[in-house]
């Protein structure tokens, strides 16, 4: 899937990182090596039953993405290649994917923080 580089909300990945942009505004950008957490859940709201996943930095901020993102689903292949024993998709995305449950799961967690 191509990225439309003029697109106004999308997730980037990058050699060491990825960043992060809503409506134009670069929301942030980390390096693989600053994520301590990665998590992911369904709100519950019926009307738009998106997918999220907010990923804990190690100064404390988080970065919050959703499904419908324009590079979405190449960051969380990404992350999964760059965080060691981060859970595959296949492992926790189908229980993630029923319509109105209400679930969180911890991706990865970094030992030693």
């Amino acid at each position: 899937m191509l990225i439309d580089p003029h697109a106004t909300d999308r997730v980037v990945v990058a050699g060491a990182g990825f960043g992060v942009w809503y409506t134009g505004r670069h929301l942030g950008s980390a390096r693989w090596a600053d994520v301590v957490r990665v998590r992911a859940f369904k709100p519950g709201d019926i009307a738009t039953d998106l997918m999220y996943v907010t990923l804990g930095l190690r100064d404390g901020t988080e970065i919050l993405v959703h499904e419908r993102l324009p590079g979405f689903e190449r960051f969380l292949a990404a992350a999964e290649s760059h965080l060691p024993g981060m859970q595959r998709q296949a492992t926790w995305r189908a229980a993630e994917m029923q319509p109105s449950v209400t679930n969180e799961t911890v991706l990865f967690e970094r030992k030693g923080r």
